[in-house]
């Protein structure tokens, strides 16, 4: 009797971790309707950033920036995917309606920055070498009148 006990609460734990796993899973920063359009498979992926930017008394970001990197150009351009608010509220691009704005990069500063298209803000990348894609976490700052000079840090992500 105590085994068939012990089973069943192993077994009950084992799917409530299998489940607590697969709901707290991080879901997909990319866009989810790129990977249902025709020939998507097809093409190359393609390599991302993704910035996030806190205030100094909380950790939460207060915003976030996820760009593709699109590299068949002289320059590389950062085609803005989405930017994403604490609050959860998100301008998502690339539809018709509303194309990708394209941030320009200029590498020859130290540190490199990101200039929006309107150059009402810049992401400033500490460290940042757009040829070694990885990983690790790097740290940047967004300079803008709306969001004042906010610290927060980067992730260059391969295709």
């Amino acid at each position: 009797m105590n085994r068939v006990v012990l089973t069943m609460i192993g077994t009950a734990a084992l799917a409530a971790v299998i489940a607590t796993t697969i709901a707290l899973r991080p879901r997909s920063d990319g866009p989810s309707s790129e990977s249902a359009k025709p020939g998507a498979q097809s093409k190359a992926a393609v390599p991302t950033l993704y910035c996030e930017f806190t205030n100094f008394a909380d950790r939460t970001p207060l915003v976030g920036f996820y760009f593709t990197i699109e590299q068949d150009r002289p320059k590389p351009v950062y085609a803005q995917v989405f930017q994403r608010e604490q609050d959860g509220t998100s301008d998502d691009f690339g539809g018709p309606a509303a194309p990708r704005p394209e941030w320009s990069f200029d590498g020859a500063d130290k540190p490199a920055v990101l200039h929006s298209p309107d150059d009402a803000m810049q992401i400033n990348l500490y460290d940042y070498n757009p040829d070694k894609p990885g990983s690790n976490w790097f740290e940047a700052g967004l300079r803008s009148v709306r969001y004042r000079n906010l610290g927060g840090k980067c992730r260059h992500s391969s295709a």
